[in-house]
């Protein structure tokens, strides 16, 4: 697991399910908090391993764009130093 990231298992049934490692800063956005409801109302609480999201992973895609795109207009310029870099890049397949 990349350090400063949960990891989310995101496909619908019948999709092949990928894993990605998102930022533990863009899990307080408002479409994120929904899709990790909708997975908590589906799948219930795991205290181990990947959480699942039961979405396409497209929608999982527009909804980590929008989070990030703005939380980028939240962040001032100070905080957009090298030793940071990690927490903004966007999502990536782990397996």
């Amino acid at each position: 697991m990349t350090k400063g990231c949960a990891t989310l298992l995101v496909g619908n049934d019948g999709e092949a399910s990928r894993q990605f490692a998102v930022s533990v800063t863009l899990l307080a956005h408002p479409t994120i908090i929904e899709l990790l409801a909708e997975a908590w109302e589906k799948y219930g609480y795991a205290p181990e391993g990947a959480i699942v999201v039961p979405c396409s992973l497209e929608w999982f895609q527009r909804a980590v764009d929008v989070a990030r795109a703005q939380e980028r207009r939240h962040h001032h310029h100070h905080l957009r130093l090298p030793h940071l870099i990690g927490c903004f890049r966007p999502p990536h397949v782990i397996a």
